[in-house]
């Protein structure tokens, strides 16, 4: 005759709760062998403890409950070494991921000194949006705020949208930057002289905020340039940077 475990006493066995066991039956993850014709309590049998403890380790290390439950009710050992390939896939791609994350964290912490709080960055699926803007070279990154200016006054108000603020473009040799003053617009407008009329195109961006001031706004670009490698990702067209009242936001696009 078998020896079979209440679930209490399989549960004390195994190091787990009673009602992690009744969860694990309820997804079908682990099953009792069987109830008690009486009581209808569950039973189980010693056997089952070798699949508890495969089921906690893997638990520990991160795996879904799905993927466990999907491995331990392969029914071969081919296909059982098959999923132990899917895992081992899928915890090298945690590793990495948790790899990336750390070196970040390190980078952040160093280039913050113990003076600032790291830069925390985001992505973001950012749709197309029509804009009028002024494409030109300035010596300094304030000097942008008179063609901005400059941009809103020549548009008519009913068709200025809430986004504005600097597209980014390569600097030029000679050190002498190249920026793009835009505004969204709600209204199809007519062509004119002064200003473009395009789409700021779709895109994934990698984004931070900042206060406007130059050392700020400068903590956030370099916060996101070691995102990116550390995640081995390359810009994908301008940076942006939005205006938001007394905050910016600073949009590298990213592939």
């Amino acid at each position: 005759m078998p020896a079979w475990y209440r679930i209490g006493e399989f549960a004390e066995l195994a190091g787990v709760s009673a009602k992690t066991l009744r969860f694990y039956d309820e997804i079908g993850l682990l099953r009792p062998a069987g109830t008690d014709p009486r009581t209808r309590y569950r039973r189980y049998l010693p056997q089952q403890l070798q699949a508890l403890a495969s089921i906690v380790e893997l638990k520990n290390l991160g795996v879904p409950l799905s993927e466990i439950r999907s491995f331990l009710h392969q029914p071969g050992a081919n296909a059982r070494h098959e999923a132990l390939r899917d895992l081992k896939s899928f915890l090298e791609r945690r590793i990495e991921s948790a790899t990336q994350s750390l070196a970040w964290i390190n980078s952040a912490l160093e280039s913050a000194g113990g003076q600032h709080s790291p830069v925390v960055v985001v992505t973001k699926r950012r749709p197309a949006v029509p804009i009028a803007s002024v494409r030109t070279r300035v010596s300094s990154y304030a000097e942008m705020v008179r063609f901005e200016n400059e941009l809103l006054a020549s548009l008519p108000p009913h068709a200025i949208g809430k986004l504005r603020g600097v597209l980014w473009h390569h600097s030029a040799d000679t050190g002498v930057l190249e920026g793009e003053a835009f505004v969204s617009l709600k209204e199809r407008l007519l062509p004119r002289t002064y200003y473009d009329l395009k789409q700021l195109p779709a895109a994934v961006v990698a984004s931070a905020y900042s206060q406007p001031d130059d050392e700020s706004s400068e903590r956030a670009y370099d916060g996101i340039r070691q995102w990116m490698q550390v995640r081995e990702y390359r810009l994908a067209g301008p940076k942006r940077e939005l205006e938001l009242g007394a905050l910016l936001e600073i949009q590298f696009p990213i592939e």
